[in-house]
C-alpha cells in the first residue's frame, strides 16, 4: 500500500480517508446482498483457471492475467453486447482532484474501443490485502460517476470491486457513501462469484 502523502496525486493513492478529505465521500460497511443466483461456470472456465493456478502467480499483473480475467470474460461473455469490458485503460477525468491514472477493469455500457459514458463498473486487481485498496477503487468510481453527469449521461449508482484473484469484495457507490460489501467471494466458489457478477449485469439492463 502507498505511503501516507499529504495529498493524493493519483487514483492510486487514495484511501479512505482522502475519500471523504476531498471528494466529501463517507463508507459504511452494509450486505449488499448481491448473491440472487448462483450460475455454473463453463468447462472452459474451470479447466482454464485449473491449468492456470499451477503457473507462477507472483505479481499483481499474473494474478489479473490468470485469475480474474478468465472470470471476466466468461461473465462479458454471457452478456454479448450489454456491456463492453476495457482493461488497463488510462481515465483522466479530473486532475485538480487527483481524478487520473489507469484502471484495471472499466466497464461501460456503450459498446465502444475507448471510454466512453456511461461508465458503470471499475475493478481493480491487487496483490495484497484487499481490504487496503476500497479508496482507490472508491475514488475511481466517483470519477466514473463524475464522468457520465460531464457526458449528460448520469448513473446515480456506480458498482465496483477489490480483488487479489482469489477473494473478492464488492463496493457500490451511491450519492456520497462508499457501500463495502459484508459479504466476500472466492474463487474455490466460482458458481456464487459468477452470480454476483450477473446481478450487477441485471442492474444495469
Amino acid at each position: 500500500m502507498a505511503k501516507k502523502k499529504d495529498k493524493p496525486s493519483s487514483y492510486s493513492d487514495y484511501n479512505l480517508e482522502y475519500l471523504r478529505e476531498i471528494l466529501g465521500i463517507d463508507n459504511a460497511k452494509k450486505d449488499l446482498n448481491l448473491l440472487k443466483n448462483t450460475l455454473e461456470p463453463s468447462d472452459f472456465l474451470v479447466q482454464t483457471i485449473k491449468r492456470n493456478q499451477t503457473l507462477p502467480i507472483n505479481s499483481e499483473k499474473a494474478r489479473s492475467e490468470l485469475l480474474i480475467t478468465p472470470v471476466l470474460v466468461e461473465w462479458i461473455i454471457r452478456n454479448p453486447e450489454k456491456l463492453q469490458y476495457l482493461s488497463g485503460n488510462t481515465f483522466d477525468v479530473d486532475p485538480d482532484k487527483f481524478l487520473k491514472g489507469r484502471c484495471d477493469y472499466l466497464f461501460t455500457k456503450h459498446l465502444s474501443l475507448d471510454i466512453v459514458a456511461p461508465v458503470v463498473a471499475i475493478f481493480e486487481a491487487k496483490d495484497d490485502n484487499v481490504d487496503n485498496w476500497y479508496g482507490q477503487c472508491g475514488a475511481e468510481m466517483y470519477a466514473a460517476r463524475l464522468f457520465n453527469e460531464q457526458k449528460n449521461e448520469p448513473y446515480k449508482i456506480i458498482y465496483g470491486a477489490v480483488t487479489d484473484g482469489y477473494e473478492w469484495v464488492f463496493l457500490r457507490l451511491e450519492e456520497n457513501i462508499l457501500l463495502i460489501d459484508r459479504e466476500r467471494y472466492y474463487l474455490r466458489n466460482l458458481s456464487e462469484l459468477l452470480g454476483v457478477l450477473q446481478t450487477i449485469m441485471d442492474f444495469y439492463n
